[in-house]
Formats: C-alpha cells, sequence, structure tokens
C-alpha cells in the first residue's frame, strides 16, 4: 500500500465521526465541516544510516472548513476550538504511539503538529466559511531492502 492510501485510511475514520462526511483527498471543497487532507511532500529523506536504512518524513496540511462570521458572537471561536480539537488528537495518537500503517519495511518514530494552533489560512468570498490549517508530518524509516 502506498504511503498516501496509508495516511488516507488512518484519519477517515476520526473525520467521519467528528463531520460526519468522508475525507477529501488533495482537493478542500468549499462546504461546511469539510476536512480534507493535502499533500505536501513524500518520502523527503532526513538521514541516511551506514546500515542502509534511511530516515523519512511525510508531510501533509488539513484543511477544515467552517462557518465564518463578522458579528460579535462566538461562531469563530468555536471553529477554531473544533479546529484546535484536531490538532490534540492528532497528539494524543502520537503520545499513544498510533500510527498509520506504512508497510512491513518501514517503522514510524513520531506524527508531529508542525505548529501550537491551527491557522486561519482562508475566509471565502461570501465571507460566509473559513479554512482552518494544521500542517503536521510523518517520521518513519525504511529498511533496506
Amino acid at each position: 500500500m502506498a504511503k498516501h492510501e496509508a495516511i488516507k485510511i488512518y484519519f477517515e475514520p476520526k473525520v467521519e465521526e467528528l463531520a460526519g462526511n468522508i475525507l477529501s483527498f488533495n482537493f478542500s471543497p468549499e462546504s461546511e465541516d469539510s476536512i480534507s487532507l493535502i499533500t505536501n511532500y513524500s518520502d523527503k529523506v532526513r538521514k541516511r544510516y551506514v546500515t542502509g536504512d534511511v530516515q523519512k518524513e511525510y508531510g501533509f496540511t488539513i484543511i477544515i472548513v467552517k462557518s465564518y462570521s463578522t458579528g460579535c458572537d462566538d461562531l469563530n471561536l468555536e471553529a477554531m476550538n473544533f479546529a484546535q480539537a484536531f490538532m490534540d488528537w492528532m497528539d494524543e495518537q502520537d503520545e499513544k504511539r498510533n500510527y498509520p500503517d506504512f508497510g512491513g519495511n518501514c517503522t514510524v518514530e513520531k506524527m508531529e503538529c508542525l505548529q501550537n494552533m491551527p491557522n486561519l489560512s482562508g475566509v471565502n468570498q461570501d465571507g460566509t466559511m473559513a479554512r482552518y490549517m494544521i500542517q503536521a508530518r510523518v517520521i518513519y524509516k525504511e529498511r533496506k531492502k
């Protein structure tokens, strides 16, 4: 199984639980409560070992679309808290060492968010929806075949 499929399979149950819909892969629709995974890079070499093993990383971005308000309500705060809870879940998975399955030739060492809070990456033209972005990576060791 390719790493892209492993990542998608790993995140799909959580997305279904939180948003009740499917994870969009490399596409972020402009629809409320959509959650997307956008790939940034794969198999980036971090370190080479004399044994022939290689430490690599898989980088990705989670995009969460929520309703947006220009009023004095708490809608934007609730959306930020939702995105932060997704980040917290990812951190918990790392603590539990519950990782995507990259296959028998790879050992995942760490999954980490690359920031301490989600970014508000943009608001749509109508001002009704906002995109929250979480950048993350999976660090893994690939054994020499």
